[in-house]
């Protein structure tokens, strides 16, 4: 499978959409800082100069079911050379009975951006912890992510995988699940920091290892 984001690595110009929920929006829980969708979008500038524009498209709240909805309107009008998508989080409160639907959705919205000759990055959301009592309506959320590694491996979709990076990096430092969190879902500015390194390695525009252990080794994920 050849790299969708390829043109951005020859320096070509591209646009991008990055779309999801309050996880891609920009907002508050980055405590003025760039989220993670701000960060690449920094380091494409840094790295490439002005050879691309990125939209971000998140939405807090949002679904796959929302996302279906406004594909169209927020994605696929601009013919964007790459398109992002990191949802999951929200669906999770539907519970299992509601999981195919999920996967379904996945599914139409993959095939969608195919259909436009549009390149895609399937992007895992961050783990939670399941223990806290706010997060009881997300008991399912694993199950969640599974999914989404399901339909990208199915419609052989890049995947760049955060949640299972994210979790290496709890298990190695327990400290670093509340430092890296504004509340029980949310990244804070060092967890979208995190997210954003992930991504770099994955694409390929990382100089180097930034996470909370220094000495951790860069491995990146790219798909076969």
């Amino acid at each position: 499978m050849s790299k969708p984001w390829v043109k951005l690595l020859n320096r070509e110009k591209g646009f991008i959409v990055c779309i999801g929920d309050s996880i891609t929006e920009q907002n508050y829980h980055a405590h003025g800082k760039l989220n993670y969708v701000g960060k690449l979008n920094e380091k494409l500038l840094n790295k490439f100069g002005r050879k691309h524009l990125l939209l971000n498209a998140g939405v807090s709240d949002d679904t796959t079911w929302g996302i279906i909805e406004r594909l169209s309107r927020d994605a696929l009008r601009f013919q964007p050379s790459l398109i992002t998508l990191m949802i999951g989080m929200n669906d999770s409160t539907k519970g299992m009975e509601r999981l195919e639907e999920f996967k379904s959705n996945l599914t139409s919205i993959v095939r969608q951006v195919r259909a436009m000759g549009i390149e895609m990055i399937l992007i895992t959301p961050n783990p939670i912890n399941p223990n806290l009592p706010e997060n009881a309506i997300r008991l399912c959320y694993p199950h969640y992510v599974d999914a989404i590694r399901e339909i990208a491996a199915i419609e052989r979709i890049p995947l760049c995988d955060v949640y299972r990076e994210w979790e290496e990096l709890v298990l190695q430092e327990s400290d670093n699940q509340w430092s890296t969190m504004n509340d029980s879902i949310h990244p804070n500015e060092y967890g979208h920091d995190f997210i954003a390194q992930v991504l770099f390695r994955f694409l390929g525009i990382s100089d180097g290892c930034r996470l909370a252990d220094e000495s951790r080794e860069c491995a990146t994920r790219t798909p076969q």
